[in-house]
């Protein structure tokens, strides 16, 4: 097998090549040592076995970074914890991160996109990412932990340039920017953390400060990871879920995009299907504790795995037809938002969000359509999407 890590990641069509890796197994050895899960049922074992763990995969990416913010932001990022702390700190989480909170700001989503989408009304083109998709989830994450707006144009800029330490083989400038970044991003939200402790607000970032489980608090190194995890997964994932979705409905004629536009397709089933077939965040990492198998395929101890979320949700042995767009198709849940003990905190959020987001363009340019600008795809560390999307209002 010639295919690696870097193939994947460079590639313009990566799920091309996730097909032909796994056609030749579920689970497959990598040139570079790495274990490449691509098979639904397999992924779905890596991610809720406790043989397979996710600490140490801190460890690796801290051995590359000088000592400071970015290492500290991979010693207590949630998604690399393990029993003990994994437990203890998502308890914490959920204490303030409830669906009460989430349901109550759905009208705020609401609100804030039709006042982007007004805001273009003059407009016969326009870059739906940079002027719609990017804005509307950097104001909603902003809003939730009590980001100032004045803020938030940097913090996203800043969580930008820190995604590629999640690469498994990031580049030394990459590596080099994202340090920076970090550090600048640690003192803003440092400083923001401090001011909520003195005056406390309705935001999440106050809530979680104060949430407490059993006497334990969560610490302010874990609180300056989790803001800076929760600020860039709330706005990137999100951004590029709605994005390479609406991509995908424009394609053969915007056929896709005016079923949507008529009710003919319901939103929140067509939304669910666009996550499964174009998942923003193509794979998770975890570590093998010790000795053993994976549907049949040996893992020794301390091999590292990358679980191929975007090529399980294309398992012909799951679904029919798995590169067609099908809303309402039968099947299981698409892996979009990861499975077991790691699953997504913010996966009902970002799917109220995206939902908001659809159905506001749909119901506000029923022609849209894609001008004739190609289109040019982004990958770092994980995180896949367009880097523009320019469209024809109608």
């Amino acid at each position: 097998m010639s295919i690696d890590i870097t193939d994947i990641a460079t590639a313009d069509d990566p799920y091309a090549m996730m097909a032909e890796l796994r056609q030749q197994g579920p689970v497959t050895r990598l040139p570079s040592g790495f274990v490449a899960v691509t098979g639904y049922d397999a992924a779905m074992d890596a991610m809720r076995r406790s043989e397979f763990i996710s600490s140490p995969i801190a460890g690796l990416y801290r051995d590359r970074l000088p000592v400071g913010a970015a290492n500290d932001e991979m010693s207590h990022r949630i998604n690399f914890l393990d029993p003990p702390d994994h437990p203890r700190v998502r308890r914490l989480v959920a204490k303030a991160f409830t669906p009460r909170r989430i349901a109550a700001l759905v009208p705020w989503i609401e609100h804030t996109a039709t006042s982007l989408v007004a805001g273009l009304a003059n407009r016969s083109t326009v870059d739906l990412l940079g002027e719609f998709a990017h804005e509307l989830p950097s104001l909603v994450i902003s809003e939730l932990l009590g980001v100032p707006p004045a803020d938030r144009d940097q913090l996203t800029r800043l969580s930008d340039d820190v995604a590629p330490l999640l690469s498994p083989s990031p580049t030394e400038t990459e590596i080099s920017t994202a340090v920076t970044a970090a550090e600048s991003m640690h003192e803003y939200l440092g400083e923001l953390i401090e001011q909520r402790r003195l005056e406390p607000g309705e935001d999440l970032l106050s809530a979680l400060i104060a949430a407490e489980d059993d006497d334990e608090r969560l610490s302010r190194p874990e609180l300056l990871s989790l803001a800076a995890t929760l600020y860039s997964a709330g706005h990137r994932t999100t951004r590029d879920s709605f994005s390479n979705g609406l991509v995908r409905l424009l394609m053969n004629d915007a056929h896709g995009y005016a079923q949507v536009a008529n009710g003919a397709w319901d939103v929140a089933t067509t939304v669910r299907e666009l996550l499964r077939l174009d998942t923003p965040t193509l794979y998770v990492a975890r570590i093998a504790g010790s000795d053993t198998e994976l549907s049949g395929t040996p893992v020794n101890a301390g091999d590292p795995l990358l679980v191929y979320l975007a090529a399980a949700n294309r398992d012909p042995s799951i679904y029919t037809e798995p590169n067609e767009l099908r809303p309402g198709r039968p099947g299981p849940p698409p892996l979009s938002f990861a499975h077991g003990a790691h699953y997504c905190l913010g996966a009902s959020l970002a799917t109220a969000e995206i939902e908001v987001m659809l159905n506001t363009v749909a119901r506000t340019w029923p022609l849209l359509r894609r001008t004739d600008e190609p289109l040019t795809w982004h990958q770092r560390g994980p995180f896949r999407g367009v880097d523009r999307l320019d469209v024809e209002l109608g």
